[in-house]
């Protein structure tokens, strides 16, 4: 394998996150104007499976190469967009010089070539560029988690229930959960201790992060972090994710009837107060789901905004329907349109007689230029 076919998977990779950015959104759209608009474990769930399709797709693309190569799969099965350019070129829908029109077909194996082979600055400045960006994003997950395993370390066992370990620390001032390889861990303030009720809502809702697999995805997430960290859609779609995981899990928390909703309200402000006394120490830091805070960063998801949409969110309360029908639907549907987006741009290598016929007539040109140059 060589540098050009992983910077092309890379590519690859970056187009499907693009895509099912633009998917979400529509998605997110249409479950708004639809009976499923506040059952956000739905919402979530199409997020998660979203985000899968990033993490497979270089997979799938190297079995998809893979297959050709073996004449186990055709290579012009489906429908590829630069097939569809040459379809509509030949017909007289491009006005374009027949060595333009194949320039610009080329332009993406072209530049993905010349940056994998370093033939110029330019591809110095990009590959320079992602790995540092690279490396500085990895190198603070892993400071990030060394010190969170080290807060976990120097806490103190309040009660083990299964793999989950409740446990309480003087380090922070906000209760979150987080998880190692095999054990799950909640963590509490020891100021939380002073309120029995705040205790008992804190857990049951860092709880049901547990059930929803939300540690897990929270973890998977900020791996890909380092090889998306300058794209714009990874952030957009990372941001939805904490936000949908804490109004689904209020949701399901609430939906239990086992704590009143103005005692949970007034947990999480208080929580939310107790917080802000403290300095940025004492904040939550990733790979960890807190339970509530505010992050003064523009466009940050835990928001003083978003405080105020869980809040309205736990005393509305709508009946969630049970709209398992609607979501599975809606998340075949996405993952059909971005898989099959994200084939269609990808560059093909296959003769098609209409690329044959297209080669032909960028040849005649050449000929004819040669000859009529003095």
């Amino acid at each position: 394998m060589t540098a050009e076919h992983l910077l092309g998977a890379y590519i690859d990779a970056n187009i499907v996150l693009s895509t099912i950015t633009a998917v979400w959104f529509a998605a997110k759209r249409i479950m708004q104007l639809s009976p499923i608009r506040p059952t956000y474990k739905i919402q979530l769930n199409l997020l998660y499976v979203l985000f899968a399709v990033v993490m497979v797709s270089p997979l799938i693309f190297f079995g998809t190469d893979y297959l050709q190569g073996l004449g186990l799969l055709g290579s012009g099965s489906g429908l590829n967009f630069s097939d569809f350019l040459v379809s509509q070129y030949l017909h007289g829908n491009i006005a374009l010089a027949p060595t333009e029109f194949e320039q610009l077909l080329m332009w993406r194996s072209q530049v993905t070539h010349q940056i994998a082979s370093f033939s110029n600055v330019f591809s110095y400045l990009i590959i320079g560029g992602l790995v540092s960006g690279f490396l500085i994003v990895a190198f603070r997950n892993a400071r990030d988690t060394h010190f969170l395993m080290n807060m976990i370390k120097e806490s103190y066992v309040l009660r083990s229930v299964g793999r989950v370990e409740i446990r309480f620390t003087h380090k922070t001032r906000v209760p979150f959960s987080t998880r190692g390889l095999f054990k799950f861990y909640i963590v509490l303030p020891t100021d939380l201790l002073e309120h029995k009720n705040d205790v008992r809502i804190a857990v049951s809702h860092e709880l049901q992060h547990v059930r929803q697999h939300d540690l897990s995805w929270e973890i998977a997430l900020e791996l890909l972090r380092p090889f998306f960290f300058w794209n714009p859609a990874f952030i957009l779609c990372k941001r939805d994710v904490e936000r949908l995981r804490e109004l689904s899990c209020d949701q399901q928390v609430l939906g239990k009837n086992t704590h009143p909703i103005r005692d949970y309200c007034e947990c999480l402000l208080r929580v939310c107060q107790n917080s802000l006394a403290g300095n940025r120490a004492n904040q939550i830091i990733t790979p960890s789901v807190p339970f509530v805070q505010i992050d003064r960063r523009a466009n940050a998801s835990h928001s003083s905004g978003f405080l105020k949409t869980r809040i309205l969110s736990a005393l509305d309360q709508n009946d969630a329907c049970d709209g398992r029908a609607i979501g599975s639907a809606l998340t075949i549907l996405s993952l059909v349109f971005a898989l099959g987006v994200t084939f269609a741009l990808r560059p093909t290598n296959d003769w098609s007689q209409d690329r044959l016929m297209l080669s032909a007539i960028v040849n005649l040109e050449r000929m004819n230029t040669r000859t009529t140059s003095p």
